[in-house]
């Protein structure tokens, strides 16, 4: 039963947008119903619904029936935290049964304040649907097997929507988990159907503001399951192995493991084939997964070509058609398969342009809407008979004054565009001087175990920033000049380390004063105002020459 007394009517009277001129009649007419001590629920909301007033009806659907659970999922869109938690408050029920039950709660509900509101997501699964937090790993709407997830997206400056992170889908109990059977795993039951709400994420916003954007029913597209399924596969075995202590979120393509908890070794448990702990986990659709099917199906429209799609082969994981595809001409030198492809053997990237083509693509692989979902860089590159890489393997470039300005390491230039890239290697290996055949291809990702030395050389690039770069230059041939940094060198960051990336070198030693055949297009701006030539992050060759040789899988 409802208590009207409950109600503040000024505050009441605030909130329904009245003018105070016209709050001493709507004054008379709230005595009469605070009068009332017992009127449900429902009748209050058609009063306050006849006054015009605002109101958030919780918990009026059918867990039965999915298309009732989603109409009742869009009343929630553009709704104010606070006005549901301002219902919720005022509710009779807080649980979805006790409303099915039309039994009133009995159990008070701990006052919400700003230190104990907890995550927005769990928020609307409790305050607006009705569903108590649980770790349950069966579906939230159990009875149509579908999950809930409400999770956060931003706005780049492209004004392209993305993912803000990964899609946590469950924990992972290793001790229970089924590990042969995908579409009984877990990671289908909760993966496989998603009600999904994103709402946008703005930096510094009081939780209260936040609002549900829009409303999507995420199933799994016939053409990721290959790769899905794969990913799973391959997670599975390594907890067979008794390696569950070894999982990392390079380990799948789409679907992978994210670590639990708070970390430093305070959230270990025990693994079914070994004595080892492990790290909790959960099952995670990639935040590049994610921020792809934004693009594409759920916000816009955005078409890009696809490996499978112009192979013609969607039976398969999208990693399984490249390397079938492309080493069906293993042995081939670079000369034999330029001139089969029509590509100019001096033009620049000519091994990626053979790739593309292999493959009948017309854009970039890069570019392909399985290499975005995976967030995958290629690398075709050359080694000489021993595996070693003619040259190191450079990224993106960076901005001196953003790398500056990093503070969450998740979203920092190396954890974006490095740590979190899985990389395509193609290799061309030298079998006779300046003669080079196609060898093998390579799929890698950073381990998490080479997590804190990337930390570590992040910070380190930062510090060197703030503390001013040294420039030293140095008399090189007859007329040129040579400008050393105070960055170390791949002698002593041997995982990854920075140094210049452009067309042609070009520095200002002092205001004004330039040297180098460069130009300004080829510099980036210090924090001091001095522009230098444009750096980027690099893997040295003897790094890549350890990966091509499986030393770091």
């Amino acid at each position: 039963m409802f208590e009207y007394s409950y109600y503040n009517i000024e505050q009441l009277f605030r909130s329904s947008g009245l003018q105070k001129s016209q709050w001493r009649d709507e004054e008379r007419s709230c005595r009469i119903w605070r009068s009332m001590k017992t009127r449900t629920q429902h009748d209050y909301r058609q009063y306050q619904s006849s006054r015009g007033v605002k109101t958030v009806e919780l918990f009026n659907y059918d867990d039965s029936d999915i298309e009732s659970i989603y109409k009742y999922a869009q009343k929630v869109v553009g709704v104010e935290f606070a006005d549901i938690l301002k219902a919720f408050q005022e509710s009779t029920y807080k649980t979805y049964q006790d409303y099915i039950n039309q039994t009133p709660s009995t159990t008070p509900d701990k006052k919400i304040s700003s230190a104990s509101k907890g995550q927005y997501g769990t928020g609307i699964e409790k305050y607006y649907f009705g569903i108590p937090t649980n770790s349950s790993t069966e579906p939230d709407f159990n009875k149509v097997g579908v999950e809930l997830k409400v999770t956060p997206f931003k706005i780049n400056k492209d004004e392209k929507i993305s993912a803000k992170e990964r899609l946590v889908l469950g924990n992972i109990n290793y001790m229970n988990e089924n590990l042969d059977d995908f579409y009984k795993s877990h990671a289908w039951k909760k993966g496989g159907s998603i009600l999904l709400l994103p709402y946008h994420f703005i930096k510094n916003q009081d939780i209260l503001k936040n609002k549900i954007t829009k409303v999507h029913l995420l199933k799994i597209l016939e053409e990721d399951l290959p790769t899905i399924i794969s990913d799973y596969q391959k997670i599975a075995q390594k907890i067979k192995e008794g390696r569950a202590h070894e999982l990392s979120e390079r380990d799948g393509m789409y679907l992978s493991t994210s670590r639990k908890g708070a970390g430093k070794g305070r959230d270990l448990t025990s693994q079914p084939f070994s004595d080892a702990p492990a790290n909790k986990r959960a099952w995670s659709f990639k935040q590049s997964y994610i921020t792809r099917l934004y693009q594409e199906t759920i916000f816009t429209s955005e078409e890009l070509e696809s490996i499978a799609r112009a192979t013609k082969d969607t039976s398969k994981p999208f990693t399984q058609i490249l390397e079938e595809k492309i080493l069906q001409y293993r042995g081939k030198s670079e000369k034999e398969l330029c001139k089969e492809f029509d590509v100019k053997f001096k033009s620049k990237g000519r091994n990626s342009t053979l790739v593309r083509k292999i493959l009948g693509l017309s854009s970039d692989i890069d570019n392909t809407v399985e290499f975005k979902k995976a967030n995958m860089n290629i690398r075709a590159i050359r080694v000489n008979k021993n595996g070693l890489p003619k040259e190191d393997s450079p990224f993106k470039n960076y901005i001196f004054n953003e790398l500056l300005n990093e503070k969450d390491w998740e979203e920092s230039h190396i954890y974006t565009e490095i740590f979190s890239k899985e990389l395509m290697f193609v290799v061309f290996r030298e079998t006779a001087p300046k003669t080079y055949v196609l060898d093998h291809v390579k799929f890698w990702g950073f381990p998490e175990s080479l997590e804190s030395e990337l930390m570590r050389v992040w910070q380190e690039t930062k510090d060197i920033i703030i503390q001013g770069i040294k420039l030293t230059p140095k008399p090189r041939g007859e007329d040129g000049v040579q400008v050393f940094t105070n960055f170390p060198k791949s002698q002593k960051n041997k995982i990854i380390f920075t140094k210049v990336h452009a067309s042609e070198s070009y520095y200002e030693l002092e205001p004004g004063k330039f040297v180098g055949k460069g130009s300004l297009k080829d510099t980036d701006e210090l924090p001091d105002g001095r522009r230098i030539t444009k750096h980027s992050f690099w893997l040295p060759k003897k790094f890549v020459q350890q990966i091509l040789r499986g030393e770091w899988d």
